[in-house]
């Protein structure tokens, strides 16, 4: 063969190795795509105030009750207060009669059971 034969047969082969590369890489972002399109998204936890409920209590009169309970973020994403300051919010709640949709019950939980503010309530 020529040089010139060469150099056509050798370059039909790089093309075919692209096509190949392309392919290979089409496949590669089809299959992340698929991956990626399959998933839920990220969903975050339930605000604090759609957990409590009492019986003929609109979710305002909640939030209200929330806020007279002390609480300043009603969502409770982010809440940095001492476990003392979030277990009176708790507890103020649940003495005015709300119940959590979730059923927690904080002085139920391990060690926090072991501040003074469960006393009575473990």
């Amino acid at each position: 063969m020529t040089g010139a034969g060469n150099r056509a047969q050798s370059g039909a082969l790089m093309d075919m190795e692209n096509v190949m590369l392309l392919t290979r890489n089409q496949w590669l972002g089809l299959s992340l795509l698929v991956v990626v399109g399959g998933c839920t998204p990220f969903q975050p936890p339930p605000g604090d105030y759609t957990q409590w409920k009492k019986k003929g209590v609109s979710q305002q009169g909640v939030d209200d009750a929330m806020r007279a309970c002390g609480y300043t973020n009603l969502d409770g994403v982010g809440d940095k207060s001492p476990i003392d300051v979030v277990l009176t919010r708790f507890y103020c709640m649940k003495d005015a009669g709300f119940i959590r949709t979730d059923d927690l019950d904080l002085c139920k939980l391990g060690r926090i059971g072991e501040s003074p503010v469960c006393d009575g309530r473990r």
